[in-house]
């Protein structure tokens, strides 16, 4: 049954409009004048559809600036780029290394496992190790929630194809944080199964180093290329040690981080949110132009909509924080509850992208589809049937639902866990507030070659009209 007039819902062509607008600063860091502009814009938007109570609230967040950082072995520059959250050494302040001049030793420990560490002393040395990220399988996710399901009529998914997880731990970062531990000077990642260049924005893994007994990414890290690590590599062959020079300069200390939401009134108080994040550590037309403009489709639909046709109120919302600390998640939904606000449902979207994979070569090819899609649906009574009818309904295919366990936890040390909410709506779930979270995982979302060409525009509509009609269908029902 169709819920949503399909008539008054915005095309594809001015969806994909605002992708390429919020796509244009290059990147949209937090506390950055590019993310204030980021945020302005998605604010005067929510203005122009006749939203209520526009606000931009701020936060305080622990940001990273990277002030200078190279590379160069044997008087040779080589191309490399700096892993996020490294070279941290206190809650704030500014890191340097390199700066004296002196020649340092490097060493090569393999994929940095136990045994690559085993007997060797590295302490005073930069450490290089090669980088290998996990195969992805959505089929294979299944078996790490109980009760999955996969919508896949015509067996997509099951299509083998070279594609990478490279957005949960794989050898890194524990070969960084063994290396940490045993006293080295740097940490350089040879990015092996990965396009051959050094620009990957890794996760920032702090969460990790409980692990090893420390509270920082204290070691400088650097990332380089498959074909960069082959030449230092056969250097290496010849001689057990080379010798070089690694510099990096970074500086970590508070920034607003900027939150933006909008309201419709509707005729309970109660509220159901639709957001994504409009952070970008590039351009992000993907992570997250693409959610965010989602976001603002439906916000343009509902306000479209007479009062009396909205069961819920409903709030639109742009998160900050994403690639720094999350704090400003966080805060928003304590303000949340500060204000007497009830927010009984989160509809979370984020990357709609083109799939793509590697040849044996690592040169990327795209099928010619949407990316498959990986839903978190909170273990509440009859929402993963009713997800799943919608999804169906706009035939939204090669889409695996999860459901998750609805936590009450807010404030508590964050714990990893396979079978948990890996997405924007984390904090939104361990608050007690039942998620529909959509997320896929495109290779090149921590990648520059996140631009607006990556958009499967033909997909825009539908999952637009899909979660559109979710919000109806909760409204009544929740």
């Amino acid at each position: 049954m169709t819920l949503i007039n399909k008539a008054l819902f915005p095309k594809k062509e001015e969806i994909f409009s605002w992708i390429e607008d919020l796509s244009q600063w290059g990147h949209r860091k937090t506390g950055t004048p590019e993310g204030r502009k980021s945020a302005e814009y998605i604010a005067e938007k929510m203005r122009s559809f006749g939203l209520e109570d526009v606000k931009i609230e701020k936060v305080p967040s622990i940001c990273m600036t990277v002030e200078d950082y190279a590379l160069s072995i044997d008087g040779g520059e080589i191309p490399c780029f700096y892993a996020n959250g490294t070279n941290r050494g206190a809650e704030s302040g500014t890191f340097e290394i390199g700066t004296d001049g002196e020649a340092q030793e490097f060493l090569y420990l393999g994929s940095g496992e136990e045994e690559d560490f085993a007997n060797v002393d590295i302490k005073g040395k930069i450490v290089v190790c090669d980088i290998y990220f996990p195969p992805i399988d959505i089929t294979g996710l299944m078996e790490m929630f109980e009760g999955a399901q996969l919508y896949d009529p015509q067996g997509k998914a099951a299509k083998e194809l070279k594609k990478y997880h490279i957005y949960t731990p794989g050898n890194w970062p524990f070969n960084y944080y063994r290396a940490l531990h045993s006293g080295a000077a740097g940490f350089v990642g040879i990015l092996e199964n990965y396009y051959d260049d050094p620009y990957w924005y890794s996760e920032d893994y702090d969460d990790i180093g409980n692990l090893y007994g420390v509270d920082y990414m204290s070691l400088p890290a650097l990332w380089i290329s498959r074909s960069s690590g082959k030449e230092m590599k056969e250097k290496f062959a010849k001689q057990s040690q080379l010798k070089g020079h690694m510099k990096m300069k970074s500086t970590y200390g508070y920034k607003n981080a900027l939150n933006v939401s909008g309201k419709l009134a509707g005729k309970s108080p109660e509220i159901i949110l639709a957001h994504s994040h409009h952070d970008a550590v590039f351009s992000g037309a993907v992570q997250d132009a693409s959610g965010i403009s989602e976001m603002l489709a439906l916000a343009k639909y509902f306000s479209r909509l007479p009062k009396e046709q909205r069961e819920k109120t409903m709030m639109f919302a742009a998160t900050d924080t994403h690639y720094t600390d999350y704090e400003g998640h966080q805060a928003f939904i304590r303000r949340r509850q500060e204000l007497g606000e009830k927010l009984i449902l989160d509809l979370a979207m984020e990357h709609i992208g083109k799939e793509t994979y590697f040849d044996d070569d690592y040169l990327e090819h795209e099928t010619g589809e949407p990316e498959s899609r990986l839903v978190y649906i909170s273990k509440y009574p009859g929402l993963q049937d009713m997800v799943i009818d919608k999804f169906k309904q706009y035939e939204l295919d090669k889409t695996l639902f999860c459901p998750v366990e609805l936590k009450n936890g807010l404030g508590e040390e964050y714990e990893f866990s396979e079978d948990e909410v890996i997405s924007d709506a984390y904090y939104f779930n361990e608050a007690g507030i039942p998620v529909v979270s959509m997320v896929s995982g495109e290779m090149y979302i921590y990648h520059p070659s996140d631009k607006p060409d990556r958009i499967p525009q033909e997909a825009l509509e539908p999952v637009g009209m899909a979660f559109a009609e979710i919000a109806l269908a909760a409204a009544e029902k929740l």
